[in-house]
């Protein structure tokens, strides 16, 4: 029985210079709902044992923790030998009492098995371990001391009791609350100190992170074995904290500070209230069955809480690949047919000298508080990943219908983990946007700045076509690749903006051959609008094409757009010259001349030159753009004309244009031709641009009948 009892006794030790916890007292907690705290403080120790006139036994530190095998005491006794021979350990055993006079039987921490003799003028610390109850309150309990005494019929004898004071004074024993502590870690003194606080808010959880500096105030590298660290609300609800950063530190030179990362997802919110403390533990195994996490320290956590992140504003992220910085530069509300575009300009950056992938961001807008959107994450530039010492945008787009009024929104933004899992970055607090484009004045180009995307673009002209009973708007862009190497045009989309703000969607006639450096193509945008429409105050409103979650390609089909702008537009050129020379029609231009004709009565021929242009740095696109020649008498009773493609024609058959300079014959067959043609004085010739079937007049030119024009 004594050898079992010694070996019990030699079962329990490990912290020298731990601060101590506790669980919450249900008494206390339903008057105040707050955690009794329970640290005790090293300048106002309980009374101690003794154990000889020189030597004792006091408390050093205790703790009540939750854990998988419930609620665990810890304790530490301090031995002080005082004497001129050595102490022996073994002569004596702690007994742990409740004030109702429940018995705790307290083992040895497996560390301190081997400590038995105590030399002559020194300390020894000698850890413990106790299962407790639910009902367990640290001030209520006491430790009897206990020595083996052979002689008396139950082998043993009390030496002394180790107690708490009475409820009123009892504050005074435990320690008050601290952000910075030194604590002994591997017989190393380690100044612990939490240095930075972040909480983001999620419906009813939270999600905190924080920073924990750790430095070493010894003279040698102290080897760091694996600690843990766990949030405890004021409740005393514990919570696991995950190391993002510095976690595989294995060492902790002396005076270098080591900042670990701390965080933890969807904690719920209430918890909160009363403030948090963080605890850090240290596993330790007893057996196979029994596994032990020994309070180390508890911090209060007093450190100011990040105000919440606007426009322009960077934070800090990190994840298992590295520390990002990642700044919010810009907020717009464009519109998109019955819908306004939301997208936020996210640059990701970062310091390391080893280049980092991209995280895999989710995103979604919140609109007063309650409204969610969800938002896509688009890769404006082409990279693979993040190089040192550059930034990288994403655009964070979503939508919301045009008539949608709010006051305030927030955006927050995520890093999926899994298939289901993600981690919140941060929120950013943004300005009610406006649907207030930046405005680019006729002249100026606008710029694509992104990386392998490098593109201007500006107006050139518009056309207005008309068939009589409403008008196609025509405005051509001209683009130019500023990139090193050749690429794709880069897709836009685009809208007529009148007046009054109606917006019309514009079809888009792209270019696909790819444009050399400084090469420059003619893309052009077209809408349908009522003939009423005034377009001499029309606005572009054009941006990059969005398809899902990237940059449109060539044959993709948009579903939204990212910087947009509104480009004033050119004023249209006169339509219809007195004359048939020097036509333009970008890229062309066309003149006829050597005009004459020929009758008989049944046949009419009208013989010319015509000499065809093209402006060959432009790469253009001519689906749909023909030209018609028409002829009409002075009368008006008889119109012919035919149409031609320009250069390239869809068959063999139809009549096509070529560049340079040509002889053309139109030939009109009509029995009745005399019959229709009353005079022959003067007839007029009038060339159109033909596009989308709709048609705008060129020029037209008043001819004498059987002359020749130069």
């Amino acid at each position: 029985m004594r050898r079992s009892a010694i070996n019990k006794m030699a079962l329990l030790v490990l912290l020298a210079s731990s601060s101590v916890w506790g669980l919450p007292d249900s008494k206390a907690m339903a008057e105040s709902f707050g955690y009794q705290r329970d640290e005790l403080d090293a300048a106002a120790r309980l009374s101690s044992v003794a154990l000889s006139p020189y030597s004792g036994i006091e408390l050093k530190n205790a703790a009540v923790m939750p854990g998988d095998n419930g609620n665990m005491l810890y304790f530490t006794l301090t031995v002080t030998n005082g004497g001129n021979g050595s102490l022996s350990f073994l002569d004596y055993w702690v007994k742990v009492y409740s004030r109702s006079g429940a018995e705790f039987t307290a083992d040895l921490l497996p560390q301190d098995k081997l400590k038995k003799e105590i030399p002559a003028g020194q300390q020894m610390d000698f850890s413990f371990y106790a299962p407790v109850n639910d009902a367990t309150v640290l001030s209520d309990l006491s430790f009897s001391i206990i020595r083996w005494d052979y002689s008396s019929a139950e082998l043993e004898k009390k030496v002394g009791d180790i107690r708490f004071p009475e409820e009123a004074e009892a504050a005074g024993v435990f320690a008050p609350e601290s952000a910075s502590k030194t604590v002994s870690m591997g017989g190393m003194p380690v100044a612990l100190e939490v240095t930075a606080w972040s909480a983001l808010t999620n419906d009813s959880f939270i999600s905190p992170k924080l920073t924990l500096r750790l430095t070493n105030k010894g003279q040698a590298t102290l080897k760091l074995p694996g600690y843990q660290y766990s949030l405890r609300a004021s409740n005393g609800a514990m919570y696991p904290l995950d190391i993002a950063v510095n976690g595989d530190k294995q060492q902790l030179q002396p005076e270098v500070p080591l900042d670990l990362q701390l965080k933890a997802a969807q904690l719920p919110a209430a918890a909160a209230d009363g403030g948090w403390d963080v605890v850090m533990t240290q596993p330790v195994t007893v057996s196979n069955d029994l596994k032990l996490d020994v309070p180390v320290t508890t911090l209060k956590v007093t450190a100011e809480q990040q105000a919440p992140q606007s426009l322009g504003d960077s934070i800090e992220y990190t994840n298992k690949d590295g520390v990002y910085e990642m700044k919010l530069e810009k907020l717009d509300r464009m519109p998109w047919d019955d819908q306004d575009v939301l997208s936020a300009d996210l640059s990701i950056s970062h310091r390391q000298a080893a280049a980092l992938p991209f995280p895999e961001l989710k995103a979604y807008y919140e609109l007063d508080g309650g409204v969610k959107v969800e938002a896509k994450a688009v890769k404006t530039d082409q990279a693979v990943g993040l190089p040192p010492a550059a930034s990288v945008h994403v655009q964070l787009v979503g939508k919301i219908p045009y008539t949608y009024p709010f006051s305030a929104i927030k955006l927050v933004l995520q890093e999926k983990e899994s298939d289901n899992g993600t981690e919140d970055i941060a929120q950013f607090l943004l300005p009610p946007s406006a649907v207030k484009l930046p405005e680019v004045p006729f002249g100026q180009p606008q710029s694509i700045t992104a990386a392998g995307r490098s593109t201007q673009y500006a107006p050139r002209a518009i056309n207005t076509f008309t068939d009589g009973k409403s008008k196609l708007l025509e405005a051509q862009l001209e683009v130019t690749n500023r990139e090193k190497r050749s690429g794709a045009i880069p897709k836009l989309s685009a809208f007529v903006k009148t007046p009054d703000d109606s917006l019309y969607p514009a079809k888009v006639r792209e270019v696909k051959q790819k444009l050399n450096p400084q090469g420059t193509a003619l893309v052009s945008f077209s809408t349908k609008l009522p003939v009423s429409v005034d377009t001499s105050g029309l606005k572009l409103v054009v941006g990059e094409s969005v398809t899902d979650q990237h940059i449109s390609l060539p044959d993709d089909k948009p579903d939204a757009y990212i910087n947009a702008v509104e480009m004033e537009l050119p004023r249209e050129r006169q339509q219809g010259q007195e004359t048939l020379k020097q036509l333009s029609f970008a890229p062309y231009t066309i003149s006829l001349s050597q005009i004459s004709t020929w009758l008989d009565s049944s046949q009419l021929r009208v013989n010319f030159l015509y000499d065809l242009e093209k402006d060959s740095f432009l790469e253009t696109n001519n689906d749909g753009s023909k030209v018609i020649i028409q002829f009409q008498d002075e009368a008006g009773n008889m119109t012919y004309e035919q149409k031609f493609y320009l250069e390239t024609a869809a068959d063999d058959d139809d009549l096509k244009l070529e560049l340079g300079e040509h002889s053309y014959k139109m030939t009109v067959k009509d029995s009745d031709l005399l019959g229709k043609i009353q005079s022959l004085k003067k007839y007029k010739l009038s060339v159109y641009y033909e596009f989308q079937g709709m048609r705008k007049l060129l020029g037209s030119q008043t001819i004498d009948w059987f002359g020749k024009t130069d």
